[in-house]
């Protein structure tokens, strides 16, 4: 009779020490879990705040003397802590990296500033090409032949032609004298000598060419003499003409060669 009574206590106790173990066990492992947490984001705190706050990096003493990291620290890292370290280290090397590179992007763009601001000013006080004035030359003697009234039996093609033979007289000239000049004395030669020079060839061609083509094959041969070939008859009749337009032109220059010269 007594054994069954301890028989009966020990059915009754023994599931209740497993559930009130299962209840210990839960709120172990439910702290257990919770303290791994904490570790984890201590330890990822630690990664973030490791470089900037550690006793072991570069610093400033109280003196402004520079402190080199003490190198003993590392041997003190666990495995993680070295990975996490490292990871920081290439992080701060890349940072510095991009720094270097911005400044030296900062620096070429203000490079490129100044190049572009000298070439500005080199271009506005430089002064102009001799084929810059060459063409500025024609340009302006064919404007001063086009309000002549002399001009209204031309064409604009004999015109063009005789602005281009009156360009190439102004380089023979100007190439033979090595000269200079400044728009002032340009403009003297082309007003008070070219257009005489240029009606003549005007006429010269009239009787030169005898095709619009031809034309437009002289107005090539004047602006390139020397990559333009001309047909037989009309480069024959030409040797003709234009040394009758030429002689009087090129003497009036050389005897105001003087004045040109003096401005």
């Amino acid at each position: 009779m007594k054994l069954g009574k301890v028989s009966v206590l020990l059915l009754v106790l023994v599931p209740m020490l497993l559930a009130i173990a299962a209840v210990a066990s839960y709120f172990a492992y439910q702290k257990m879990q919770s303290q791994h947490e904490v570790n984890l984001a201590d330890l990822e705190k630690f990664g973030y705040e490791m470089v900037p706050s550690s006793t072991y990096t570069e610093s400033t003493g109280m003196l402004g003397a520079q402190q080199l990291p003490a190198t003993f620290a590392e041997k003190k890292l666990t495995p993680t802590e070295r990975v996490i370290r490292g990871l920081m280290q290439d992080k701060e090397n890349l940072l510095a990296e991009q720094d270097a590179l911005k400044s030296e992007i900062d620096a070429l763009k203000q490079q490129i500033t100044e190049l572009q601001e000298y070439k500005r000013l080199n271009q506005h006080f430089a002064p102009e090409t001799f084929e810059d004035e060459l063409a500025r030359t024609k340009t302006q003697l064919k404007a001063i032949l086009a309000r002549m009234p002399e001009a209204d039996q031309f064409s604009n093609i004999r015109l063009e032609i005789m602005a281009a033979a009156g360009m190439q007289e102004y380089r023979r000239f100007v190439s033979a004298n090595r000269l200079m000049l400044e728009q002032p004395q340009r403009g003297r030669i082309v007003s008070d000598h070219l257009p005489a020079f240029a009606f003549c060839v005007g006429n010269a061609t009239e009787l030169a060419a005898n095709s619009r083509a031809e034309e437009r094959l002289l107005i090539d041969w004047f602006n390139q003499p020397d990559g333009t070939t001309l047909p037989a008859a009309l480069a024959e009749d030409l040797a003709k003409l234009l040394p009758a337009c030429q002689k009087p032109l090129r003497e009036q220059l050389e005897a105001s060669l003087p004045n040109i010269i003096a401005g």
